[in-house]
């Protein structure tokens, strides 16, 4: 027998990300995560309280992935907006299954529904800052943010694969300018 690997704190709340995008909240339980990692379920209570206090960190990694990371990676070296803008659309669809548990799982969890009304008001707000870079006015460009951040979130709540063309057009359309 194999001997086992010390987990950490880190390690449960990794595998319970990686079980939410793969089941959703429900799946997220202490058994399906000590199957996963290969341990006990006393391990589990070494680093939580209970449940609740492991879903809360789950959040917490989420809105920073979300927000931080997603915002990092898509600036990254450009200063192009259009360019940030199919980072973020591409980076989107990468984080696409756990992002649609989130959503899923906000729609009956206030805790939540807060951490995606925050992490979607911090990228509306880079969303419509790269389109007023483009030269779209104020109003304009948070609208546009708005419906770019819904074809998004809707482009992988719709059951089938979304093609990257499908989402190249989406974003020219919504980068014409008005009449256009």
């Amino acid at each position: 027998m194999a001997p086992r690997t010390r987990t950490s704190r880190r390690d449960w709340i990794e595998a319970a990300y990686q079980e939410l995008a793969r089941a959703g909240e429900r799946g997220v339980t202490i058994n399906a995560l000590a199957a996963r990692l290969g341990v006990t379920k006393g391990s589990f209570y070494w680093h939580f309280t209970d449940r609740p206090e492991l879903m809360r960190a789950l959040l917490d990694r989420w809105a920073h992935e979300r927000t931080d990371e997603m915002l990092t990676l898509a600036l990254g070296s450009t200063a192009d907006p259009r360019e940030r803008l199919r980072r973020i659309q591409a980076l989107g669809r990468e984080i696409g299954p756990v992002d649609r548990a989130m959503r899923l799982w906000a729609q009956h969890e206030p805790a939540a529904e807060k951490a995606v009304r925050h992490a979607d008001q911090a990228l509306l707000g880079h969303i419509a800052a790269c389109l007023e870079g483009l030269g779209f006015g104020g109003a304009d460009a948070e609208l546009r943010a708005l419906l770019m951040l819904r074809a998004w979130v809707g482009g992988y709540l719709m059951p089938g694969e979304g093609s990257p063309d499908l989402s190249e057009r989406t974003l020219e359309i919504l980068l014409a300018p008005p009449g256009g």
